[in-house]
Parts: structure tokens; C-alpha cells; sequence
């Protein structure tokens, strides 16, 4: 069983378990999303990992074909495409997954709130490189098990993390890339300070991914002060796609 959820939380993970098996059969190599952003950081450039998502509950909404903005992310320099594939809350599509990963020669990352093996099969059969896995919505045993289930497909997983005590669990449980979320998944706020303090703590072995709530240039020279290697920018890419020019 997963951690005890309340509210959209609780809802979205019972939908979780509801996803149906997609029968595919993998088509595309595997890109490392790590080796991505340790080629981006040798070449003195920002690792971005730009995000396609169609709505949030935090009241984000953005309509753009995900084959065109993923073509421009890539072309643009972007290291990875995070696509949301949750589709109750984030208006999100396996097919959306599908497109970006056969249009594209860069790491896809799937972001949806995975608690199966089945997803993960869903995930590697639609293309993607790596997943997202949730610390905050998972046990430590259910966690240590997906990973190594993601690992038995060469998907390297994100692991997402909220506080200092996520992070111990990620680390016990052999997290080589993590991502501290600025964003509260119960409250949506954003703790930048929050995520400072977090970073600074992750082992200089482990890659670190500062996810949500960047907007500038400035906001990530300040982020690898504190030891961010790589950067999930979603909704301000979403809202202006050539802003990623700027950003590495």
C-alpha cells in the first residue's frame, strides 16, 4: 500500500492504479538523462529540462501542440521533455508521451504519479527514457522496488523529493538523480528557500534537479550556487516557449 493521502493526493493516486496497460512494443533507443546534463554542464551551458503540460491543479492551464513545442525545446538546447501523462488533474496523455518520444533524440521523462510496475511498463513501451517517482506518495519499500524495476528497463528514475526528510529516504533507497520540488504538492505554494536549504545537502555524487517555479535566467545562477546541476521548467516555457533561449 502507498502512504496514507488525503485530498487530490488520495484521488490521484487511485487513479493511478486505474491506468490501463498499453500494449507497444518499444521502437527507440534509450537516452540517458543523466549523461544529457553532465554533456550540457561540460559545454558551460544550463541543463533544462523543459516541461509539456496542458493544466495543473494550481490553476495552470496552456494549450500548444506537444510535437512542435518538444521539436523547439530540443532545437533550442534543452537536455530532456518532462511530459505529464496524468490525465485526471493535469490534463495529461499517454499519446502526448508517445508523439514527443518518437519525435525527438533527446531523454523523455515521464512526470506522472507512478505507484506500479504496470506504469513503468507503460512508461519504457511509450519511449520514455526515465520516470518520475514521488517520494511523498510512496512507501520506503514500495520506492527502493520501482526503482529497481525502472532500472531492470535502463530507465534511470527522477526521484522527487520535498524536505530534508525525502531526502534520506531517496538517498537509502540508491537515488542517483534527485528533484527537490518547489512547489508543495498539498498547498501548491512555492519555498525557494526551502529548496535551497535541500540542495545543499544532496551528496556531490548525486545528480540534483531543482524542479518548479523558474522564471529567469537569474533564478538559476542563484540555484547552482547552492548545487543544482539541472533545471524542470515547466509553465513558463509553456507560456513562452522561445524564453528558453534566455534561460541556458
Amino acid at each position: 500500500m502507498v502512504r496514507f493521502l488525503t485530498g487530490w493526493l488520495k484521488d490521484v493516486v487511485n487513479n493511478a492504479y486505474n491506468r490501463p496497460y498499453v500494449h507497444k512494443i518499444r521502437d527507440k533507443p534509450i537516452y540517458s538523462l543523466i549523461e544529457a546534463i553532465r554533456k550540457a554542464k561540460e559545454e558551460n551551458k544550463n541543463p533544462i529540462i523543459a516541461e509539456y503540460k496542458r493544466a495543473s491543479p494550481s490553476g495552470f492551464s496552456a494549450d500548444r501542440d506537444p510535437i512542435e513545442y518538444a521539436k523547439e525545446m530540443e532545437s533550442s538546447g534543452a537536455v530532456g521533455i518532462s511530459v505529464l501523462t496524468e490525465d485526471k488533474f493535469f490534463s495529461g496523455s499517454y499519446d502526448y508521451l508517445f508523439a514527443i518520444s518518437h519525435n525527438v533524440k533527446i531523454p523523455v521523462l515521464m512526470k506522472d504519479f507512478i505507484v506500479s510496475e504496470r506504469q513503468i511498463d507503460n512508461a519504457y513501451n511509450l519511449g520514455a527514457d526515465s520516470i518520475l517517482l514521488i517520494v511523498r506518495i510512496l512507501t520506503e519499500r514500495e520506492l527502493e522496488s520501482l526503482i529497481l524495476y525502472a532500472r531492470s528497463y535502463r530507465l534511470e528514475p527522477l526521484v522527487e523529493i520535498f524536505d530534508e526528510k525525502e531526502l534520506e529516504i531517496a538517498l537509502n533507497a540508491g537515488a542517483k538523480i534527485i528533484g527537490v520540488n518547489s512547489r508543495d504538492l498539498l498547498t501548491f505554494a512555492i519555498g525557494q528557500e526551502r529548496v535551497k536549504r535541500v540542495l545543499q545537502k544532496i551528496p556531490s555524487n548525486i545528480i540534483r534537479v531543482a524542479e518548479s517555479g523558474i522564471t529567469s535566467r537569474e533564478q538559476i545562477e542563484e540555484l547552482k550556487k547552492y548545487g543544482a546541476d539541472a533545471f524542470l521548467i515547466g509553465s513558463s516555457l509553456m507560456k513562452e516557449p522561445s524564453k528558453i533561449k534566455e534561460l541556458i
